[in-house]
């Protein structure tokens, strides 16, 4: 009997110190290049035919979504490339982001090219048609599915004649229509983070006068908590489930990949390669 229990112990052991499968845009000198990690801390380049100012990566079918250098949204799939077939001539797009159902995905769409007016889209990629999901009349942004119902995404407001601009987080639920206002910060909130079927939620917020991570849980109605403090400034979380999440910490011009929990437990992921410059950091939302 003891025998087992140290064998069970130290399985999981390693298996803890297996990084999660992670995506980001890292600078690598010479230009902006989709960055794939795998769970040794190794990690793959991926140079796409335009740079990419936002994308997504499907880590099940190995695919990019991505804004090009020209402003339109293209998928990487299977080593080649296309543009989708959009109405690039009256609207803009940006912030893609897949969905956990098959072939489908979403954007923000800038109505008349214009920030001031937009709507999150539903994309059908295989035949890349619209959908309205998500139009209030402020500004919504960084759609992100909660499940099968709810979307989670930010919603820009312009106050005192745009000399403060405000950002929440809402949710909306597709099947009723229904939307509700999930922050009350005042203040600028983004980059909004879920796993799929979770019930914690990460976003990054300046609440305090500097950009660090906040959480909130879906089942509660208490108040969302600062997790992240000090001297930087914390953006893109990624949600790893049960209260727990990767983040991006800039310091001195120089960015780093942090673990954190709600517990305030936090340590620095090591990769084989490092980045003096990383965005946009993503991990698996779709584990189901």
């Amino acid at each position: 009997m003891k025998i087992v229990l140290i064998m069970i112990i130290c399985i999981y052991s390693l298996y803890a110190d297996k990084l999660p499968a992670m995506a980001f845009l890292g600078y690598n000198g010479d230009a902006w290049v989709v960055c794939l990690t795998k769970s040794d801390g190794s990690v793959k380049e991926i140079v796409l035919e335009q740079e990419a100012h936002a994308f997504d990566y499907n880590f099940k079918r190995d695919e990019i979504l991505y804004i090009g250098e020209n402003g339109k949204l293209r998928l990487y799939s299977k080593g080649s490339e296309r543009e989708l077939n959009l109405p690039y001539k009256k609207s803009a797009y940006t912030q893609p982001s897949f969905s956990c159902k098959k072939d489908f995905a979403y954007a923000v769409e800038l109505i008349d090219k214009n920030s001031k007016s937009t709507q999150i889209v539903s994309i059908d990629l295989r035949n890349d048609s619209l959908e309205s999901v998500v139009k209030q009349t402020s500004s919504q942004f960084e759609a992100s599915e909660i499940d099968a119902q709810r979307l989670l995404f930010t919603n820009l407001i312009c106050n005192r004649g745009c000399a403060k601009l405000i950002q929440e987080i809402w949710k909306k639920n597709r099947v009723t229509g229904e939307s509700e206002q999930l922050t009350l910060l005042n203040s600028f909130s983004s980059n909004p983070s879920v796993q799929y079927n979770d019930n914690w939620i990460f976003f990054s917020s300046n609440k305090n006068g500097t950009y660090h991570i906040w959480a909130k849980n879906l089942d509660s109605s208490e108040a969302s908590l600062q997790i992240t403090e000090g001297d930087y400034t914390d953006s893109f979380p990624a949600s790893l489930g049960r209260g727990s999440f990767l983040y991006l910490r800039q310091n001195k011009n120089r960015n780093f990949i942090m673990y954190g929990d709600i517990n305030r437990k936090f340590y620095k992921i090591k990769l084989l390669k490092e980045y003096n410059k990383i965005r946009q950091l993503k991990v698996n939302r779709c584990k189901q």
